[in-house]
């Protein structure tokens, strides 16, 4: 039953979880796709928009931000899912300054803004026309650290006490093997088993 509600509380978080104040927009508002953007007729120009993705390039003007991004789809949280895919590449103008240091290529953000023109530029020496979204709000996301961990399930019933007798079997708490990077940390990818206590 544990799993069971392990899994219910994950899912009531995940409800609970809202986005960034700075990408909110009103309950029912339209936003125009980023497929739409690449051709635009004039009934988007200066409609609302939200994309996301990865930085590419990033330019300080005398009175705003440039940003180039490349365009991935959005998560319940508004956050770019990375793949190998993408749509293409857009530009953000930010009205200020966004320091080079912290917004650096390869980090993902989104921004709302509202549509305007193409503009051309090119891609190495490509020439491509870049959807544009100005006067953008930008969130730019934290790098999500991950970590190896391998658990090994008991074969018997589990229960939130560590030691606990179900019939003839002892149930044991789960062991958990961290492997971490550092060639050093010679402890680091040994199992972790705590005695088997009997009641």
């Amino acid at each position: 039953m544990a799993k069971y509600w392990l899994v219910s509380f994950v899912l009531l978080c995940t409800a609970c979880a809202s986005v960034p104040k700075k990408l909110e927009l009103p309950e029912n508002t339209q936003t125009v796709e980023f497929s739409s953007a690449k051709s635009p007729t004039a009934a988007i120009i200066g409609q609302k928009a939200r994309w996301g993705g990865v930085i590419a390039a990033i330019k300080n003007n005398a009175d705003n931000t440039m940003l180039e991004v490349v365009n991935f789809p959005l998560n319940y949280k508004l956050r770019p899912n990375k793949s190998d895919e993408t749509q293409g590449r857009f530009r953000v103008y930010f009205k200020g300054l966004l320091d080079p240091v912290i917004y650096k290529v390869g980090r993902s953000i989104t921004a709302l803004g509202n549509v305007a023109e193409l503009e051309s530029g090119e891609i190495g020496e490509h020439k491509y026309d870049f959807p544009v979204l100005k006067d953008a709000s930008v969130h730019l996301w934290k790098n999500i650290q991950r970590v190896d961990i391998n658990l090994r399930q008991s074969p018997y019933y589990y229960h939130n006490d560590p030691y606990y007798w179900s019939g003839s079997h002892i149930n044991y708490s789960r062991p958990v093997v961290i492997r971490s990077s550092s060639s050093n940390n010679k402890q680091s990818n040994k199992s972790i088993m705590p005695p088997v206590k009997k009641r």
